[in-house]
């Protein structure tokens, strides 16, 4: 079993290749002269080789070395990128995902019996278009000298080694021979990688860069590096990489400088022959448990600091210490948010791939636009979001474009579009699935609706249109015509809907027949911290989540009206429906309010493009709080989403605004 910590690494690291791969083909496929693609595609199928052979993982090496020399052709201008050539990449891809999905599963080591061989055929065949090097250039590539590969420093690299030797650093020359098999690059690469680990590799002959940029074949490197390591214990480090040989060594004890004269080559070092720089990065990986765990911590300081405030002590050291406490808090968790902060992009990259598949599927001519792929999101929210959007736009795919005979009889491009936006309203963000289909007819809903049981013809009748298209997430609904395998308008919506409010968030609909549908997803910035309105209902301490709340005010018990039998005020031309917070959480209905001689406290509470009064016992103050889950038994309460501890240690309910209004 392999080493976990290096596995983690291997899979969170093949991922970006992957994304970068699959981005890449598709972005070649629209631009096949793009050098600056091609690069970053060849870039990213070497890096995972190398990964992959470091690794010792042989079948997943041999494809992507496969798939590397194939694009290594396509820089030459020797392949043509073809539509058929991108089909291949593409297959090639989804192997490379097979593959490593099948390493994680297996914890860490290739399976057995995995045949890939037809592919690799296949990818050969094709690159038989290719013009082939000739043996005689290809036997001159490879047979070099020793003399070629002697290594004489320079007094420019001289120098520039004495000065980045540190006291307890050695400084070693090697030579390193290598098998004459397949792979002699990937082998040469795992050398200088190796030796990277456990040194700082100066120089070597051919470059590493000439190394991941050529698929010539390397026979032998020269090599320069500072190492930490005893003689003896460095060697045996690079014993462990096979096929590889050391067959010169020296420790050099020190550097003889010359005298610097008008012939000396003082100019920068050759490309091929460069310093590295040893640049560290300006990023690092973090196990999202950690942050998770960060993050509780940060909880358990606001809740501590809430519980100080409430505190009645009139002592001037302690009214000098909470503003400092408030202030370190609330930069800690503006930090650790900010570390959780993910752009959207990472989970909108898999889409495209998706679209293309599924058109080419369907015989449909479809425009992918995706926007805002900047806009941040907590990590734990965008790992939950895939699957609900990866279903809007299945069902947008299959039941929402029309065939491209059926769009041009319309009138409408044959080709049609599909948006995947994201941006930030507020401390919202908002995605929205659009596409310029049949749309949804709401009469056909509202009809099955009453079929089904949903609701009656009386009442179907008071229902505004968005009420009615909201009947497609409920559980087994659908308007598809046929049932197909890639989605039917409807099937598994409710599970959509479940997923949004899981993650606190909302989903409306807006479509107009004949012209599209527009699915819209507001989610909070983060499920962990929210600024609250605190109010009490007879007695209790609740908290309202402030960005569900338009405003409060006060009213007088006689500015209650009736409409349609329904308790409403009128609030600048707009009626809003009241309902009271005691008849939902206590024992007080609306009629013991109207009775009362003091006016009444009031919250507008909005969810989507609806608004309701809830009237309160009290309002008593805006503070910051920490989300915590009521767990699975009582995950489904109606009216709460989660509790909070307040700053006497009591636990006060979150209110679920979405259900209030409903």
């Amino acid at each position: 079993m392999q080493d976990n910590g290096y596995l983690d690494m291997f899979f969170d690291e093949a991922k970006e290749y992957v994304e970068t791969l699959n981005n890449g083909i598709l972005t070649l496929e629209n631009n096949p002269g793009d050098k600056e693609t091609i690069d970053a595609v060849f870039r990213a199928a070497h890096s995972l080789k190398g990964m992959a052979a470091t690794m010792g993982f042989q079948n997943l090496t041999e494809l992507t070395h496969k798939m590397e020399n194939m694009l290594d052709r396509v820089r030459d201008g020797k392949l043509e990128v073809t539509t058929e050539f991108i089909d291949l990449l593409l297959q090639g891809l989804d192997n490379i995902q097979f593959l490593v999905e099948k390493i994680k599963e297996n914890e860490g080591e290739e399976p057995e019996g995995i045949n890939l061989e037809g592919f690799i055929q296949e990818l050969a065949n094709y690159g038989q278009q290719a013009a082939a090097v000739s043996e005689s250039d290809a036997q001159n590539s490879s047979e070099k000298t020793a003399e070629e590969f002697s290594l004489n420093l320079t007094q420019v690299e001289k120098k520039e080694l004495a000065k980045i030797k540190k006291d307890k650093e050695r400084i070693y020359h090697l030579q390193v021979v290598l098998d004459e098999q397949d792979f002699q690059s990937v082998r040469a690469f795992m050398v200088l990688k190796k030796i990277e680990e456990v040194a700082k590799l100066f120089k070597s002959i051919p470059a590493k860069d000439k190394i991941e940029e050529s698929e010539e074949p390397v026979s032998e490197l020269d090599i320069y590096a500072l190492s930490w390591l005893p003689a003896g214990e460095f060697k045996e480090e690079l014993a462990e990489i096979s096929g590889a040989e050391i067959t010169n060594f020296t420790e050099i004890e020190s550097l003889e400088m010359e005298e610097e004269n008008k012939g000396d080559d003082s100019k920068s070092l050759h490309a091929e022959h460069k310093v590295n720089s040893f640049q560290s990065s300006s990023t690092v990986r973090v196990d999202i448990s950690k942050l998770d765990t960060l993050m509780n911590m940060v909880g358990e300081l606001l809740i501590n600091k809430t519980r100080l405030q409430s505190l009645d002590i009139q002592k001037s050291k302690f009214n000098e210490i909470i503003p400092q406490l408030d202030r370190v808090t609330m930069e800690l968790h503006h930090i650790v948010m900010q570390i959780r902060m993910v752009p959207v992009g990472v989970m909108f990259s898999r889409f495209p791939r998706m679209i293309r598949d599924l058109s080419n599927k369907m015989n449909k001519e479809i425009d992918f636009v995706m926007e805002g792929q900047e806009t941040e999101l907590d990590r734990s929210i965008i790992d939950e979001l895939s699957d609900p959007l990866t279903h809007l736009l299945r069902n947008a795919i299959d039941h929402g474009i029309e065939k491209p005979e059926e769009r041009k009889a319309k009138g409408k491009d044959e080709e049609g579009r599909i948006e995947l936006k994201a941006y930030q309203k507020g401390s919202e963000i908002i995605i929205e699935v659009s596409d310029d289909g049949a749309g949804i007819d709401s009469d056909i809903i509202g009809r099955k609706a009453v079929e089904k049981g949903i609701v009656g013809e009386e009442e179907l009748d008071q229902l505004e249109r968005r009420e009615i298209l909201d009947f497609v997430f409920h559980p087994g609904f659908s308007t598809a015509a046929e049932v197909t395998d890639v989605s039917g308008r409807g099937v598994g919506m409710d599970i959509v809907r479940n997923v949004v409010k899981k993650l606190d968030g909302q989903i409306s609909i807006d479509s107009e027949l004949g012209k599209g549908s527009t699915f819209t997803i507001s989610l909070p910035l983060t499920l962990a911290i929210t600024q609250a309105l605190m109010i009490t209902v007879d007695g209790d301490t609740f908290a309202i989540p402030l960005n569900a709340v338009s405003e409060t005010l006060t009213i007088s018990p006689e500015n209650i009206k009736k409409v349609r039998g329904k308790d409403v005020i009128v609030l600048r031309e707009n009626t809003i429906p009241l309902v009271s917070a005691s008849e939902i959480f206590g024992n007080k209905n609306l009629d013991s309010f109207k009775k009362s001689d003091s006016d009444l406290s009031v919250v507008i509470l909005k969810s989507g493009d609806r608004y309701i009064g809830l009237i309160v016992e009290e309002l008593l103050n805006q503070q910051e709080i920490v989300i915590k889950s009521l767990g699975n038994y009582l995950q489904d309460t109606e009216y709460i989403s989660g509790a909070t501890i307040i700053g006497d240690g009591d636990v006060a309910l979150i209110i679920d605004v979405r259900d209030i209004v409903a």
